[in-house]
């Protein structure tokens, strides 16, 4: 057994081995609008839903020289976001719109994503993402001085035709591929949902 007392190591090692061994870790595929109407699109890997009442938390770090970055500052000022699950078609562009960029840029125009309007917030959806829930900003939480824990409401959710199993109303996993993060040590590595399991309610031998 292989032991680290995390309490003792850098911020940098404590992500990279917390965040090796945290996995899989599904990914938050965020848009945003800004005071002047553009849309931001980035990813969140720090992300996980919750489920009564219908909430999703995500951690947002800041850029490299202490700024927010451009979904943070959106929800800040508009207090909406549309959080998108991608699957396996879409890593690719998943992957790129991680880049850094200036604010006057739109990472899903720039990538060629169609977007179309939602019902109850101001950012778009993405047309090619298999899920997609439209949020409102609950609250934040500072966790220290480069991260915040942002709380979101969910207020509608959006499913594609092939991901949805009609005899329980709800996605079937074994339907579709979505993408998860794994390690980050030689740069972002990504793994994808592949043989599911059915074992019933669980009963102690």
């Amino acid at each position: 057994m292989i032991t680290r007392d995390l309490t003792t190591l850098s911020k940098r090692d404590v992500y990279r081995i917390l965040s090796s061994l945290v996995i899989p870790r599904p990914i938050a595929w965020i848009t945003t609008v800004d005071g002047a109407g553009r849309v931001n699109l980035a990813p969140f890997s720090s992300f996980m839903g919750i489920f009564g009442p219908p909430m999703l938390a995500v951690t947002l770090g800041r850029r490299r020289d202490g700024s927010l970055k451009d979904t943070h500052r959106n929800l800040k000022e508009r207090g909406e976001a549309v959080v998108h699950i991608a699957d396996l078609p879409l890593l690719e562009a998943l992957h790129a719109s991680g880049a850094e960029v200036g604010p006057e840029v739109s990472e899903a125009e720039r990538l060629g994503l169609a977007t179309e309007p939602s019902l109850q917030v101001a950012p778009p959806r993405l047309k090619g993402a298999p899920v997609a829930l439209e949020c409102r900003l609950n609250r934040e939480l500072e966790l220290g001085p480069v991260s915040t824990l942002v709380l979101l409401d969910v207020l509608t959710a959006h499913a594609a035709e092939r991901i949805w199993d009609a005899r329980t109303d709800s996605a079937d996993a074994s339907f579709w591929t979505p993408i998860a993060r794994l390690a980050s040590v030689a740069g972002p590595n990504y793994g994808a949902l592949g043989q599911t399991f059915s074992l019933g309610n669980p009963e102690l031998p």
